[in-house]
């Protein structure tokens, strides 16, 4: 029994997560790079495609729920001219929305729009363990707002300088340094580097979300076999005993 408890304990212990930061890496995207390597084993994703083909262009509802989890809006009335239904809402676009635009996949049309309100709240649950994501950001910070990712104690604004160009697509990676089963992404525009204000009207979209699953390491495997053989031959020792 001694021996079953060490053995537990150790796998415990491989299976523990240190609690680490999660770290926010934004890069240029690049749509050949991106596209050949978005459907991989043990990954996630969602292109939106599916989407725009059930439902059309237009606000997606309070709660928007996907492969990758759940959308919504943070809020703020939109009443730009990319704006579509009440302004309240995301919505699904296809073509070509004042800069924004499908960036996955290569042919594709769709993808989620954040309306010109203040951003989108995502709260990412593909129903089993992940540790990194990534996904594409399009449009963003190009008419004065400051585009804010926010993720497991992290946060990195889209500019640190001037304006971005209109249309500019970039690719964000967001390694959590741990497993973890649920996440909340901020995609928040704000007035200000570094401020709490939000701002409206710099509509920007999201395309492209792959979420990495996480393999069981071989080495808990193996001990949990190794556990299992060692509880199997108690209980063949206690019977030979009983007898």
């Amino acid at each position: 029994m001694r021996i079953v408890r060490t053995a537990l304990a150790a796998a415990a212990i491989l299976c523990a997560s240190s609690v680490n930061a999660a770290t926010i890496a934004v890069s240029t995207f690049d749509a050949g790079d991106y596209n050949s390597s978005f459907a991989v084993l043990g990954t996630t994703g969602e292109d939106f495609e599916a989407f725009g083909a059930t439902f059309g262009e237009g606000e997606v509802g309070a709660v928007f729920s996907t492969a990758v989890g759940t959308f919504e809006s943070l809020g703020g009335t939109g009443n730009g001219g990319a704006v579509t239904g009440s302004g309240t809402e995301l919505a699904l676009r296809d073509g070509s929305v004042y800069g924004r635009a499908n960036t996955v996949p290569t042919g594709g049309t769709w993808f989620l729009d954040s309306n010109d309100t203040w951003g989108m709240k995502w709260v990412v649950d593909i129903g089993s363990a992940f540790n990194k994501l990534s996904f594409v950001l399009n449009d963003g910070s190009d008419t004065g707002a400051f585009l804010r990712i926010i993720a497991g104690g992290a946060s990195e604004e889209l500019r640190s300088g001037g304006q971005l160009a209109n249309g500019n697509a970039r690719r964000v990676l967001v390694d959590f340094g741990q497993e973890v089963t649920t996440a909340e992404i901020i995609l928040g525009n704000f007035t200000t580097s570094g401020g709490k204000n939000f701002r409206r009207n710099d509509g920007f979209s999201i395309d492209g979300i792959a979420v990495s699953a996480i393999p069981l390491p071989a080495s808990v495997l193996l001990l949990g076999i190794a556990v299992g053989g060692l509880g199997w031959a108690g209980r063949r020792k206690a019977r030979n005993s009983s007898t």
